[in-house]
């Protein structure tokens, strides 16, 4: 009997190995570096790892080797879209270095006034100094024909709402610029006897106008001369 217990003890020995190895598996000795690796590292002979390595594409210097040789990208300003009006300015500029837009639009305003005022007031002195000639004509056809009526034209500007560039062209050495003038005026025109035949004093009409300016840049005259208008 005591050789039976012995021989039953050790089968349950065995049989208690076996199932443990089963369950923990065997050591080889690397299992602490190949967890280690597997989790921050995966291994690069890893056929698991193979195909996902295929479909990754680096960067030229965007490896790690490059990692220390790169330099900070400078900041860039961001360049707002051109369209063909800003094209047409910068070719202006370009070829006149003293063409400035902000500046024009201000001498626009200081001209769209001196127009009005001397139309108004028949100063074709002040007429001629700031209209093509073809411009001119029209407008002293328009005085002869209001002088021989007997009639007088009193425009008072209110104030100018807004005026902006909306074309530009340059053509050899002729630059046009036109802008959109949108204005408040009170335009009445009266006969000889001062009864009013059009217009009224007490409203005022918001007028939109489109004018054109032309200049020659290689002449030494800054002027720029209204060579057409149009009322929106």
């Amino acid at each position: 009997m005591a050789n039976f217990d012995l021989i039953l003890l050790a089968l349950i020995a065995v049989f208690i190995f076996l199932r443990l190895r089963s369950v923990l598996g065997s050591k080889d000795g690397n299992e602490d570096n190949r967890n280690h690796r597997d989790i921050f590292n995966p291994d690069p002979m890893d056929e698991d790892n193979e195909s996902s390595r295929d479909n990754v594409i680096h960067l030229p210097g965007s490896g790690p080797e490059n990692q220390q040789n790169q330099h900070p990208i400078p900041e860039v300003n961001e360049i707002e879209p051109v369209g063909p009006v800003q094209q047409a300015l910068a070719e202006i500029m370009a070829a006149d270095p003293s063409f400035d837009q902000h500046g024009f639009v201000e001498g626009a305003r200081g001209a769209f006034e001196m127009i009005l005022t001397a139309f108004a007031g028949d100063d074709r002195e002040t007429l001629k100094n700031l209209l093509t000639p073809e411009v001119y004509q029209n407008f002293e056809s328009a005085l002869d024909a209001r002088k021989a009526a007997g009639e007088t034209l009193e425009t008072t500007l209110i104030g100018i709402g807004s005026l902006e560039i909306i074309d530009a062209a340059l053509d050899n050495k002729m630059a046009e610029v036109t802008v959109r003038i949108v204005s408040e005026q009170v335009n009445v025109t009266s006969d000889a006897d001062g009864e009013v035949v059009d217009g009224d004093s007490n409203y005022i009409d918001t007028i939109t106008d489109v004018w054109t300016f032309e200049r020659d840049i290689s002449s030494n005259s800054p002027i720029w001369f209204l060579k057409a208008t149009q009322a929106e």
